[in-house]
């Protein structure tokens, strides 16, 4: 079944129209009711002369970027808005392929929220950070169980309140992390070994 017009398209849930009638570009083939100006054909065309553009122009595209910060913001808001499914899915799917990333990010804003990031907080913790979750990682797969980054000092214990830093970070079985809670126990490093 086929509409002829995007008035026709919608009322029977279809996505594209074929009016028979060449495109702004002198294309003839079905339009995509949400760009109803051009044609599918001269849009997909239009899309892999960019993409081949851009591949020729990586490094004109890089320096353009980083020149134009403010405007590429802009430009990606302008897009989340406009495409928000698609741009949920991108989130999605960055976050399945950076897990790492995001529990890092999300260890981070417990730790602000919790007022124990330090002012001084640099790129060696973020760094830190990120590696003891993949040594995490590595380590389930060696021995078979979880691992979990652990802070030495606990960021909300009784009697102290450690620092989210490089300098309070571990890499404890899960059960010896969730057993030790909030309290003062395995606070030198490589203590925990003695109790694993």
């Amino acid at each position: 079944m086929s509409a002829k017009s995007p008035k026709e398209a919608k009322a029977l849930g279809l996505k594209t129209y074929f009016t028979g009638i060449p495109c702004r570009r002198g294309g003839i083939a079905e339009r995509n009711l949400n760009a109803d100006c051009l044609c599918i054909a001269c849009i997909d065309f239009t899309k892999s002369m960019k993409a081949k553009w851009a591949s020729n122009n990586k490094e004109v595209n890089k320096k353009w970027k980083e020149n134009n910060k403010d405007k590429m913001a802009q430009y990606k808001k302008n897009w989340a808005v406009k495409n928000k499914e698609d741009a949920k899915e991108n989130l999605r799917q960055w976050k399945l392929r950076n897990k790492e990333k995001v529990l890092a990010e999300t260890e981070k804003r417990r730790a602000i929220k919790n007022k124990a990031l330090p002012s001084w907080y640099g790129e060696l913790d973020a760094f830190v950070m990120h590696e003891s979750l993949l040594l995490a990682k590595a380590r389930k797969k060696a021995t078979g169980f979880n691992w979990h980054m652990d802070h030495m000092i606990p960021l909300m214990a009784k009697t102290a309140s450690g620092l989210h830093c490089a300098y309070n970070i571990q890499v404890i079985p899960e059960w010896m992390n969730c057993s030790k809670g909030n309290k003062m126990l395995y606070t030198q490093p490589y203590e925990w070994i003695r109790y694993a």
